[in-house]
């Protein structure tokens, strides 16, 4: 079960439900196509809340503009709102400038996501439930994981090898 399957039982929410599932499904091949996916789910899901509550307008459909109105800006929060930008200019990044992105990274876009579609499902949901955002939901291919733990298992060897060089003094070469 991924993070966003329960949008699948809520047909209210068809409109961006298939994007971030698909977001969420393309960390599994590629973490810079999925934070391009986020900021496409993204913008369809507040060009959704502006469908529908009608105390949100604006003349522009540009994502920037929409998520800088002011009415929108007071509805979310501060805190919402600046990581709903993050993944703005993370999938722009991503669509534009072709930057690579990082597990991490790509995961933190699928958070403030999933942040955003909780507040939604509060506000204007039917039968809300509380859920988390859990990253042993994302659905992953093994090959994919050993990826992802190869590439942490370097690291950590190595930080392993920079703390051993550490201790061995000058004094301990020379005993050797």
């Amino acid at each position: 079960m991924s993070n966003f399957s329960f949008l699948n039982d809520k047909p209210e929410y068809k409109n961006f439900s298939k994007d971030c599932i698909d977001a969420e499904e393309a960390f599994q091949n590629s973490f810079d196509s999925c934070v391009g996916l986020v900021r496409k789910a993204i913008e369809a899901a507040v060009k959704w809340t502006y469908a529908t509550d009608k105390k949100f307008s604006s003349a522009s459909d540009n994502l920037f503009d929409l998520l800088s109105n002011q009415t929108f800006e007071r509805a979310v929060g501060k805190n919402l709102i600046g990581k709903l930008h993050y993944c703005r200019k993370a999938g722009n990044e991503a669509i534009h400038n072709e930057k690579k992105f990082s597990a991490d990274e790509a995961i933190t876009c699928l958070q403030n996501l999933f942040d955003f579609v909780q507040w939604i499902d509060s506000r204007y949901g039917k039968n809300f439930k509380p859920r988390t955002f859990d990253t042993d939901d994302i659905p992953v291919k093994d090959s994919t994981l050993k990826k992802i733990l190869k590439g942490a298992g370097l690291v950590a060897v190595g930080v392993i090898g920079t703390i051993a060089a550490i201790l061995l003094t000058d004094d301990d070469k020379k005993k050797y």
